[in-house]
């Protein structure tokens, strides 16, 4: 996440995505944001989160739950 916020406010940011994604219903829509939520972490400028996908420690395509 951003490196400039404070770790509880990057867990607090984390919990409002987890909520707003599991609002949505329609299947389709949830793929396609998590291929654009990849996509942008994949473009996010080196040293940034090691857990973010293009990263050594993520594995690039885990199976999708919801298929």
């Amino acid at each position: 996440m951003n490196d400039d916020a404070s770790p509880t406010q990057s867990d607090l940011q984390g919990l409002r995505l987890i909520r707003a994604f599991l609002r949505l219903r329609d299947q389709r829509t949830r793929s396609e944001l998590v291929e654009q939520v990849e996509r942008l972490a994949a473009e996010a400028p080196a040293g940034s989160d090691s857990s973010l996908p293009g990263s050594p420690g993520f594995a690039e395509r885990p199976a999708d739950p919801l298929n």
